[in-house]
């Protein structure tokens, strides 16, 4: 079972359609739901930059695989993207990336070293 979730969870499409059904899921602990329910929205937002936002990697990062990336990302409340478009808020590159990042500064999409955003990530 475990090999099943592991292999699941590799797609990156299936981890845009967790990414979404996450939004939908609300767990109850035992305390007032509603009031958890807004407070964790309000620390995600507060605590996170990146929430709400489209987010782009390029395919060769240090740190992450392609699977990766999209993981973090939709964990942070963001949307991963596949290319640069005006609705891209960030382009997270290595130092040799191409045409992403040429289409990103010609966009004035705000371009992150992998480094920069590990720094960025809420606590």
């Amino acid at each position: 079972m475990s090999s099943n979730l592991h292999e699941w969870f590799r797609n990156s499409d299936h981890l845009l359609l967790w990414g979404s059904l996450q939004k939908e899921l609300h767990f109850e602990n035992g305390l007032d739901t509603e009031t958890s329910r807004e407070e964790n929205n309000m620390n995600k937002t507060t605590n996170n930059t990146f929430a709400g936002c489209t987010i782009v990697a390029t395919e060769k990062l240090a740190n992450f695989t392609r699977d990766g990336i999209n993981a973090k990302i939709i964990s942070l409340g963001a949307t991963p993207g596949s290319s640069v478009t005006k609705k891209t808020n960030y382009l997270i590159c290595c130092e040799k990336t191409g045409s992403k990042l040429a289409k990103a500064e010609q966009l004035g999409v705000t371009v992150l070293t992998e480094q920069q955003f590990l720094d960025m990530l809420p606590a």
